[in-house]
């Protein structure tokens, strides 16, 4: 039935697209989108209850059990607390030349195949860096940042393989899940396809909606595409039932190690009288003047841990460009531009929607020889241009409702500096690069992080580590001043959110 009304379709029209196949398509992509939306709210990592507190190490080694305590993700700090491990194994040895400066020593056992893969990968980066046997921690780095990006997914993949060769993880996103992901836009490309074989009228409004379906259709499937292929390059992991087990122990053995309020400061030479237990508080994130020393590959934009509001946390951090609009602008120009484009939005729409309104057969047939047909697919071109300009409006419209208060309100957050990192501007002037300069200030407060972008002599003037008070309006985030939290009533509000 369905062949002989493709032929049937086909036959009684060659021109056109079909609306109701590309209808269908557009349908397709948007059910697939939620149902991959659903997909990944029921493969989120559960929430593990911490074991009772314990100073028994597991029987899995520091890079394992970091990934279990953080929501089976690999931290950036578990590299450096495999050099620490080993380390305590005395397969290398870490020697403090002086306050802040430390060396890494090769040790002259001969036999290193007992390590595991990931462990001998930090040997070799250690030993090729290595003069008779010797190389400062500071060089410790893996290369430039490509060469960095490559050496650290081969390290995870390593560390996963033997976390699934335990039983302990699984993949969150295998490929017959991402295939499932992935086999919505092709079947939404098929019938864009077949819909365009087949043909259709779209004369009147049939055209206006032929267009507004495709648009659905095409955001759908570039959508899902992009989607899949993330996810397709995801190493994510979702635990076992034994891998649930490990990871309340591994918890355990955090909360132990986190009563040891010295580690924070402790240098990595440390390892020689803390042992193993100061390797996998480096990996939990505890020992972090240990890991900061031993910069072995770039440390993570977006995950950093606090320590403001008493107790160290991870904390997720975003730098924003575009989203949400007007961020980090003053507030008097971000009034200006908002004006400024609304005016040219709203210019824009009183002609395209004029001009799709008005046009008809007489008004430009005589000038252009056009046929009825061909104006009415100017009339739907220029409702379809409209759209970005009402998008446009909208957008105006938004900055310019949270533009105006901000010329007089203020805020004030005080807290740490977790993050310190600049961006490349988008556009550039001549051959010279421009940046974008973020502060990411956690205050205690929330798990996630909008990244506040400032002016180049704040950038400057403050380094990642501190805590200070921001000035700043609510809405598009400028900040007006930063300043160190010295003043009683910064000292106060700290302590107010420490819990001190």
């Amino acid at each position: 039935m369905l062949a002989e009304w493709l032929v049937a379709q086909s036959s009684s029209e060659s021109e056109g697209i079909s609306v109701e196949l590309l209808a269908v398509a557009a349908a397709v992509g948007v059910v697939w989108l939620v149902l991959t939306a659903v997909l990944a709210a029921v493969r989120q990592p559960p929430r593990i209850r911490a074991a009772a507190a314990t100073q028994e190490l597991p029987p899995e080694s520091p890079a394992v059990a970091g990934m279990l305590c953080d929501d089976f993700e690999l931290p950036s700090e578990v590299v450096p607390a495999t050099l620490l491990d080993l380390a305590a194994r005395r397969v290398v040895t870490l020697e403090e030349v002086q306050p802040g400066h430390t060396i890494c020593r090769i040790g002259r056992a001969g036999s290193n195949g007992s390590l595991r893969e990931y462990e001998q990968r930090v040997l070799s980066a250690v030993s090729d860096k290595a003069i008779d046997g010797v190389v400062p921690t500071g060089a410790l780095t893996t290369g430039t940042e490509g060469a960095s990006k490559g050496w650290q997914k081969a390290y995870t993949k390593e560390v996963i393989a033997e976390s699934h060769a335990l039983g302990l993880t699984r993949d969150r996103w295998p490929a017959r899940v991402v295939g499932i992901v992935g086999l919505g836009p092709i079947v939404a490309v098929g019938l864009v396809i077949v819909a365009a074989f087949v043909g259709g009228d779209t004369s009147g409004d049939r055209g206006v909606v032929a267009a507004v379906v495709g648009g659905v259709a095409g955001i759908a499937i570039v959508a899902l595409f992009t989607i899949a292929g993330r996810l397709g390059r995801s190493l994510a992991q979702l635990p076992t039932d034994d891998g649930e087990r490990a990871a309340a122990i591994c918890l355990g053995l955090e909360a132990h190690l986190r009563e040891n309020e010295h580690f924070d400061d402790l240098p990595p030479a440390t390892v020689t009288i803390w042992g193993r237990h100061f390797a996998y508080a480096g990996a939990m994130g505890i020992a972090r003047t240990a890991v900061e020393l031993l910069p072995m590959g770039a440390e993570d934009d977006h995950r950093a841990w606090s320590r403001f509001g008493g107790r160290w946390r991870r904390v997720q951090v975003r730098y924003p460009r575009a989203r949400p609009p007007g961020w980090g602008k003053h507030p008097a120009f971000a009034l200006f531009l908002a004006l400024l484009w609304g005016a040219v939005a709203v210019f824009a729409l009183r002609g395209l929607v004029g001009l799709a309104q008005d046009i008809d057969e007489s008004s430009l047939e005589s000038t252009f020889e056009l046929s009825q047909e061909q104006l009415d697919w100017i009339g739907r071109g220029a409702l379809i241009a409209a759209i970005p300009f009402a998008l446009l409006a909208l957008w105006a419209l938004y900055v310019l409702v949270r533009a105006v208060p901000d010329l007089w309100l203020r805020r004030t957050i005080t807290g740490e500096i977790v993050r310190a990192r600049t961006r490349e501007q988008a556009f550039k002037s001549g051959n010279t690069t421009k940046y974008w300069y973020y502060l990411a200030l956690d205050d205690g407060r929330h798990t996630k992080i909008r990244a506040f972008r400032v002016r180049k002599p704040i950038y400057d003037a403050h380094r990642q580590g501190a805590t200070v008070t921001a000035v700043c309006t609510p809405n598009l985030g400028y900040v007006r001043e930063v300043r160190v939290a010295t003043s009683p009533d910064d000292q106060a509000r700290a302590k107010r959110f420490s819990g001190t």
